[in-house]
């Protein structure tokens, strides 16, 4: 065979799966079929099987992958499709329409593939009908009735008329799937009701009824004399003669004699006393002003005095009569007079039973009774007439019925087929009503049969033939599994339905097939006919395993051939168009070369069908990859020349890749690919190509990546960093430190006044001596890139700082005077700082600091220039800080503050304190009228008089400053309060007035109250709500006193000295009694003390009085009184409760009735009959 090479590369999800597989056989089982939309679908495998490596897929799109416990989902079914690797099994959530097919399943360790078809239908809902017309006229209109659904799939529609089924016919027209439904020239029997039902495999509903208002007729008339045909009477007889017609709306009715109409209308005409001379041509004539349709009948009448035979109307007068007839009708009703009109009113009649069996007995009802009128049959006349109470029944159904006076019903028995038909009741010149009576015989021996079984798909075609031993008004149902079989361009109905042919038949219409035979009473299914039908072969699949199409030499493939057909195919293989010796649906490659590279077919052939069908699919085999290493091309690594490395690989290479540090590498400006990407250049080499770098080689069935190869990049070294100090004292030892980057790292020389001092990275110095001051230079060198670089640092060597101090001016620092202060230092000083309270110290308008910094005057000095002083001397290698001075600044006395009252009451004493701002602190003298009274700060006076009002001077002196300072305080002396208490005049009684007085003793300003320590406001809304008082002068007025006014009060007088508050009132109101209560024990027997307990709400507390039995004289006093209960007695207690403040007197009474005593009395031991005799004395309380 010749060798092909595949030049793209194919990525196969299950490319990693190898090694020799087992094939194994499983089949896919739903676990429902059909499925409801929305619902949950899990495919499982039977037997249950754990796939480590798989997909499923549903015709050509792939649902989901998995490897191990990894699954992808793909965007199609994300969300809604998970598989189980244990089982094996698909579960798929919210399954829509779309989601019907054919699922496959396929597994590469282990090998298998299995596939279902599951459908998935959506539930019928709300199905209506629509119409075009529903008011049609028979034999000139048409119905169209179209089936809808809101929602519903692969939909089945079945249509009844009442309780049969409608079939197609030469006026029945079943379309667009049997969805719609047209009658053509609708009869009087197509009124309905019409109802659609549809069907699927899942769910099934119905459409409301629909009916349909035919209007027909007048024909069919009837007319009898006195119930029967007679036509021949006696002079003297009364004659009843009675017309009907079938119509719809109900014809009117005229009546005509010898072609003169009558003033009669209304399906009755009554001759009573009939003569001769009214013998003639009696006619019946019936206009439907709906049809615009007429119709008479005639009937001769022989009035004798013996008798004659009914003559037929002459024949020239009849097309007189009726076009008379005609004309007058017409006139009648475009007229609008009553002549032709009877009232119609909406009644009806129903049946006990409809259809209903031969041979039954059926009663037909009447919602009104009827007095007069007539019972028909449409196709057999009149059957009762009843006429002011009295009922005739034609002979010819006298046997057969009875009728209910009572209930106008009538009964019909023995029922036979001919019954069938239109039955009436009509009330004369009241109403008329129908009813369609259908007599039916019950289904039996139903049998199916098929012309031919054993049948060829798309060549023959299947006839299946229905028929029952019995049975009437016959409707077939065929059904194909649970499927209704509807007509459509495979699928005819013939014979009324009861044949079913379909041409060209489909594997689908295998069966089993029933047929469901009914009527209204009965129906029966066949048993079911099998269908043998050859197909195929078709839908050929081949699978390759392991699922790919490159495979690797040595490894075992194999090819399975399927594919849909009956009988089983048989199948044969070839490779490049040769035909191998293998045939079966599957070929085993073991070890497969390269030369096993080629295009596989499987040809597939029907014995049965003859038919041929094949598929064929390209293998490709190939050797793996050997090694893979990376080695450097040149010298080494450094920053930036060129660097290159090469891939070299062993066996057959299709692309090649590199990585650094894991990452997958990428052509830019500094790095390029060449050779197919077997070389890599860096030009120039960065610092950051540092790093491990591999190939990978690839080829279709195997792929390889070389070990690290580490890349180093030399560089440096860069510009040297010098660590160290760039001044030093003398004496010290220092060290510099030298460090420049580099790869490898550099060695070091260091470089003073051009003499070599060290060979190491740092360089120590002996003690420093003042010619050691110098640039001191430190060289790096790299012995891979042969690069140096230098750098250099300045070292000054100073003698050290050995004493700061601060030295002040000889005068006292005073304020306002001139000060300053001296900073000595001992040593070197580059700088010197001031600082104060240690804060830096900054100038101002009254601070200024020397350009040296070593000297701060004050001029002038302030008393906030007190404080701590520092200074500090810097130079470059160390400070010092002297020790602290502490500058006083000597001022004041600032104008001094007096503490004390303004006013005061005679008789009292006053303090005055007097203090200023002064260092040293002040002296303090007192003056008042021009006399010193005290030399200290504070000042006490004696008791107070009114001449003691006036100007009191303090003096402050600072001896330091020779300065002093004076302020002054005006006193002045009022009169004394000397007592403040509150009194009343009358006792506060609730709900009368009451008036509290405050009486002060000396001078005062205002007065104001208090009541619970709160100032009275006179404002407030609680106590304006609750309280009625005003204040006037120095008197609290209650208007009038309440509960609520119960509390401590207190006046208060005040003047410009003080506020007086009087001692406490406290006040509580008088009241009550408000209520008087009488508290009893919960039980009293007879015999045993009972205690009475008066209660009254009341201040003070009430004085008590008992009365008994309504005596005058109380029987005791005090709130409780005792007593010891009798039998057969009658008790009557009052309690009176009197306040003896306000003089409010209130009654209580309780009564109370011993009833008769049980004779037993209670033992020793015995506590049940005691409690038994305590519970029989009944106590009764008011």
């Amino acid at each position: 065979m010749e060798k092909k090479t595949v030049g793209t590369s194919v990525i196969v999800l299950l490319a990693l799966i190898q090694g020799v597989l087992t094939s194994i056989a499983v089949e896919v089982k739903p676990s429902v079929n059909p499925a409801t939309a929305g619902n949950t679908v899990t495919l499982s495998l039977s037997p249950s099987t754990a796939i480590k490596s798989g997909s499923w897929a549903v015709g050509e799109s792939v649902i989901l992958t998995w490897i191990g416990e990894q699954q992808a989902v793909f965007p199609s079914h994300a969300g809604r499709a998970a598989v189980n690797i244990l089982t094996g099994a698909l579960t798929l959530s919210s399954v829509s329409v779309v989601d019907s097919g054919v699922y496959v399943v396929q597994g590469s360790d282990p090998q298998l593939q299995a596939s279902a078809s599951i459908t998935v239908v959506e539930t019928i809902s709300n199905v209506t009908l629509s119409v075009n017309e529903t008011n049609l006229m028979e034999f000139n209109g048409s119905a169209v009735v179209k089936c809808s659904v809101s929602s519903g799939s692969s939909l089945s529609f079945l249509w009844m008329n009442g309780s049969s089924e409608v079939t197609a016919s030469d006026r029945v027209q079943l379309t667009d799937g049997n969805s719609t439904l047209t009658i053509v020239n609708v009869t009087r029997y197509d009124r309905g009701p019409f109802m659609c039902c549809v069907l699927n495999p899942v769910s099934n509903g119905t459409s409301d009824a629909l009916n349909f208002t035919i209007s027909y007729g007048p024909d069919n008339m009837a007319l009898t004399v006195n119930g029967n045909n007679s036509t021949s009477f006696s002079v003297g007889s009364n004659l009843t003669m009675l017309c009907s017609a079938q119509s719809n709306p109900p014809a009117l009715l005229q009546w005509a004699v010898r072609g003169e109409l009558m003033n009669t209308t209304g399906p009755l005409l009554q001759l009573f006393s009939v003569s001769e001379d009214q013998s003639g041509p009696y006619s019946c004539l019936a206009f439907n002003n709906h049809t615009n349709m007429n119709s008479t009948i005639t009937t001769k009448i022989v009035i004798s005095k013996s008798g004659s035979e009914q003559q037929a109307v002459s024949v020239w007068l009849l097309p007189l009569l009726l076009l008379n007839v005609a004309e007058q009708l017409r006139f009648t009703v475009n007229g609008h007079t009553l002549l032709c009109t009877s009232p119609a009113h909406s009644q009806s009649i129903h049946a006990s039973e409809n259809p209903i069996q031969v041979g039954s007995d059926v009663t037909l009802y009447s919602q009104t009774e009827v007095t007069t009128g007539v019972w028909l049959s449409a196709d057999m006349g009149i059957i009762v007439f009843i006429f002011s109470g009295n009922v005739m029944i034609d002979t010819d159904w006298k046997d057969r019925v009875t009728f209910n006076s009572t209930t106008s019903s009538l009964t019909i028995k023995s029922l036979e087929v001919g019954d069938s038909g239109v039955y009436i009741l009509e009330a004369f010149n009241s109403f008329r009503a129908n009813l369609t009576l259908s007599v039916q015989v019950p289904i039996s021996n139903v049998t199916l049969k098929a012309r031919e079984t054993n049948l060829v798909e798309f060549n023959d075609t299947a006839v299946l033939m229905c028929s029952v031993s019995k049975g009437t008004s016959l409707s077939y149902v065929w059904m194909n599994g649970s499927s209704v079989v509807t007509a459509d361009g495979g699928a005819q109905f013939s014979n009324g339905g009861a044949t079913l042919t379909i041409a060209m038949v489909t594997r689908h219409d295998e069966g089993p097939f029933k047929c469901n035979v009914s009527n209204g009473i009965s129906h029966e299914i066949s048993s079911p006919v099998q269908l043998n039908i050859s197909y195929g072969p078709s839908n050929v699949t081949m699978t390759v395993m392991p699922m790919r199409h490159i495979h690797r030499t040595g490894s075992n493939i194999t090819l399975m051939c399927s594919a849909e057909s009956k009988p089983q195919e048989t199948i044969q293989w070839m490779v490049d168009g040769m035909y191998l010796n293998q045939s079966g649906p599957q070929l085993n490659l073991e070890r497969v070369a390269e030369s096993n590279s080629g295009n596989y077919k499987c040809l597939l052939h029907n014995t049965v069908t003859s038919r041929f069908a094949s598929t064929s699919t390209m293998i490709m085999v190939l050797d793996p990859l050997a090694s893979v290493v990376v080695n450097q091309t040149g010298g080494p690594a450094i920053l930036h020349k060129s660097f290159t490395m090469c891939c070299e690989v062993v066996g057959s290479v299709d692309r090649i890749q590199w990585w650094k540090n894991g990452n997958l590498i990428y052509a830019d400006n500094t790095t390029d690919f060449s050779m197919g990407n077997k070389t890599l250049t860096l030009n120039p080499v960065q610092q950051s190509d540092n790093g491990h770098y591999a190939c990978q080689a690839f080829n279709y069935v195997s792929n390889m990546t070389s070990s690290p190869f580490m890349v180093e990049v030399s560089y440096g070294p860069y510009m040297p960093t010098i660590m160290g100090p760039n001044a030093a004292k003398t004496g010290d030892n220092v060290t510099l430190s030298c460090h420049a980057s580099s790869h490898p790292p550099s060695t070091y020389k260091w470089f003073f006044n051009g003499s070599n001092v060290a060979n190491m990275s740092k360089y120590c110095t002996p003690p420093l001596t003042k010619d050691m001051s110098g640039k001191y230079i430190c060289e790096a060198y790299n012995n891979v890139t042969d690069k140096n670089s230098t750098a250099y640092t300045m070292l000054t060597v100073i003698d050290p700082i050995t004493a700061v101090q601060i030295e002040a001016s000889m005068n006292l620092a005073i304020e306002g005077h001139y000060y300053n202060l001296t900073c000595n230092v001992t040593g070197p000083a580059d700088h010197v700082y001031w600082m104060k309270n240690g804060e830096p110290l900054h100038e101002d308008n009254s601070t200024v600091i020397s350009k040296d910094n070593k000297t701060v005057s004050f001029n002038p000095l302030a008393y906030n220039d007190t404080g701590y002083y520092k200074c500090m001397a810097i130079n470059a290698v160390e400070n010092m800080t002297s020790l602290p001075y502490m500058l006083l600044v000597n001022f004041g006395p600032k104008k001094p503050i007096i503490q004390g009252p303004a006013y005061a009451e005679t008789g009292r004493t006053v303090d005055f304190e007097c203090s200023a701002k002064s260092m040293p602190p002040s002296n303090f003298t007192w003056w008042f009228n021009g006399s010193e009274v005290a030399n200290t700060s504070m000042l006490t006076t004696g008791p107070l008089s009114l001449t003691m009002s006036g100007e009191y001077t303090c003096v402050a002196y600072n001896a330091v400053t020779g300065k002093n300072s004076s302020n002054s305080k005006m006193l002045k002396v009022v009169e004394a309060i000397t007592s403040v208490m509150v009194q009343n005049t009358s006792i506060p009684i609730n709900n009368e007035n009451f008036t509290l007085t405050c009486v002060v003793t000396g001078p005062y300003d205002k007065i104001y109250w208090m009541k619970d320590n709160m100032h009275l406001n006179m404002n407030s809304s609680m106590e304006a709500a609750n309280m009625s008082y005003h204040i006037q002068n120095n008197m609290l007025h209650f208007t009038p006193v309440t509960l609520y006014s119960d509390g401590m009060y207190q006046c208060v007088a005040a003047n410009e000295a003080a506020h007086h508050n009087s001692s406490s009132y406290m006040l509580l109101v008088n009241y009550g009694p408000l209520s008087v209560k009488i508290l009893t024990p919960d039980a009293i027997v007879f015999g045993i003390p009972v205690s009475l307990k008066c209660y009254a709400d009341s201040r003070p507390e009430c004085d008590f009085y008992w009365f008994v039995n309504n005596q005058s004289l109380p029987e005791i006093t005090g709130s409780e009184i005792t007593f010891t209960p009798l039998k057969d007695s009658n008790w009557s207690y009052t309690c009176k409760a009197m306040n003896p403040v306000t003089n409010i007197t209130m009654y209580k009474t309780k009564t109370f009735t011993i009833g008769h005593a049980s004779t037993l009395i209670p033992s020793q031991g015995s506590l049940m009959l005691m409690g038994l005799f305590a519970l029989s004395a009944t106590v009764l309380f008011d």
